[in-house]
C-alpha cells in the first residue's frame, strides 16, 4: 500500500510525499529495486544528492547491473565531479544496451567539452531519470473510474431489466405503476368524426403522443404543463372514449410545491385562453380589495401586480378558508388554483391555498 501511494505521489510530482511513502515501503520490503529507483529519482528531484546516492547504491545491491539504477547513480557521480566513475558506469550501461542514446550523447558532448563543470551544468536531469511509472500505476485512476462506471451500468441494467424495478416501483411508488398502466383504448377511434364545440383539432398521432408526453409531465412533477396539455385535449376533436382516458390522468395530479411551480403563468396569458388554464396553479402578488369574511371563509379581489397606485395586471377573485389576518389594501402573495373565469366582471376565479403577507 505504501509503495502504491508513493508512486501515486511521484506521478503527481509530489516528490516529498513520494519519498515519505516510499521509505515506508522500503521498511516493508527491502528487496524491491523499484522502490530504491524511485526513491533515488525523487531524492534528486528534491535536491537530496546524498539520499539519491544511498538509494541508487542500495538498489544495485538488490539488482546488480540494473540500467535505470546505474544511470541514476552516474548522474550523482557527475554532480560530484567524479567523471571517471560516471564514465565507468556509462561503459557498463552501453555494454548491456548499446542503443542508450542519453549515454552516447553525454559521452560525445564530454569529449568535445573543455570544462568539466560547464559540462555537468548542461546535463539534463530528466533525461537520466527516464524510468517511467509502471503502466498499472499510471492507468490505475482511469481503470478505477472505468470499473466504477461499468459496475454502476451493470447494476442499472440488472435493476431495470429484471422484476426488481417493477417490485421497487410497486412498493415505493404505486401511483407511478398505476399511471403507467393506463393506456388509450385499443381499436377505438381516436378522433371524433363530428366534434361539437371543439376548440382544437389534432391528428391521431398528435393525440397519441400527447398521452405519452402528459404522463411524463406528471412523472416529473411538471404539474401546470400537464394540466394545460390535458385541457387542450379535452377541448379538442378527440373521441369521447379517448377523452375519458385522458380525464383519468387528472386524478394523478397533486398540488405542486408553491416555491417550485414548473410554470407560473401571467394574468394576461390566462386571459387569452382561460379555459385552457383552468386548474393551473399560480403564485401571484398584489393588493387586497373588497375583503369579506365569514368565519374562516374569506374572499377578496386580488389586484394582481398592483404597482404605483395606477397599474393593475388584472383582478383575480380569491376564495380561501383559514385563519388569516387580512385587511383591504394589504400587499400579499397568494398561491392558488385557477378555478374559472367570470366573463361579465372580467375576473379570474382562484381557489386560494396559501397567503403570505408582503409587509410593504
Amino acid at each position: 500500500m505504501s509503495k502504491k501511494l508513493g508512486l501515486k505521489h511521484y506521478r503527481k510530482k509530489q516528490y516529498v510525499k513520494a519519498v515519505s511513502f516510499l521509505e515506508k515501503a522500503l521498511t516493508e520490503n527491502k528487496n524491491d529495486p523499484e522502490v530504491y529507483l524511485f526513491l533515488g529519482n525523487a531524492s534528486l528531484l528534491t535536491g537530496d544528492l546524498e539520499g539519491a546516492r544511498s538509494y541508487f547504491r542500495g538498489g544495485l545491491l538488490v539488482r546488480e547491473n540494473d540500467i535505470e539504477l546505474m544511470r541514476g547513480l552516474s548522474y550523482v557521480y557527475l554532480r560530484d565531479e567524479r567523471i571517471e566513475d560516471a564514465i565507468s558506469l556509462w561503459g557498463e550501461i552501453l555494454d548491456k544496451n548499446p542503443r542508450e542514446k542519453v549515454i552516447k550523447q553525454a559521452l560525445s558532448r564530454l569529449r568535445k567539452s573543455d570544462d568539466i563543470r560547464s559540462f555537468v551544468r548542461t546535463i539534463n536531469l530528466s533525461s537520466f531519470l527516464s524510468a517511467g511509472i509502471p503502466l498499472y500505476t499510471r492507468l490505475k485512476p482511469y481503470i478505477l473510474s472505468l470499473s466504477i462506471s461499468i459496475g454502476i451500468l451493470l447494476v442499472i441494467i440488472i435493476f431495470y431489466a429484471t422484476p426488481l424495478y417493477q417490485r421497487a416501483l410497486q412498493r415505493f411508488y404505486p401511483e407511478i405503476v398505476e399511471l403507467d398502466a393506463i393506456e388509450l383504448p385499443l381499436e377505438e377511434p381516436v378522433i371524433d368524426a363530428e366534434p361539437e364545440g371543439a376548440l382544437y383539432s389534432f391528428s391521431e398521432e398528435e393525440i397519441k403522443s400527447s398521452f405519452v408526453r402528459i404522463k411524463k409531465y406528471i412523472y416529473r412533477d411538471k404539474i401546470n404543463t400537464a394540466v394545460i396539455a390535458l385541457n387542450r385535449i379535452m377541448l379538442s376533436n378527440a373521441s369521447p372514449l379517448v377523452k375519458e382516458r385522458f380525464r383519468v390522468l387528472y386524478t394523478f395530479i397533486d398540488p405542486p410545491d408553491p416555491l417550485s411551480i414548473d410554470y407560473n403563468p401571467h394574468f394576461y396569458e390566462i386571459m387569452k385562453e382561460p379555459a385552457v388554464f383552468e386548474g393551473v396553479y399560480v403564485r401571484w402578488t398584489g393588493k387586497i380589495a373588497g375583503l369579506e369574511k365569514e368565519g374562516e371563509d374569506i374572499s377578496f379581489d386580488l389586484l394582481v401586480n398592483y404597482e404605483n397606485e395606477d397599474t393593475i395586471e388584472g383582478i383575480a377573485h380569491v376564495m380561501i378558508s383559514g385563519t388569516y389576518y387580512l385587511e383591504n389594501r394589504q400587499n400579499v402573495e397568494v398561491f392558488g388554483r385557477i378555478s374559472g373565469y367570470e366573463r361579465e366582471a372580467g375576473k379570474l376565479m382562484m381557489a386560494g391555498m396559501l397567503i403570505r403577507n408582503l409587509h410593504r
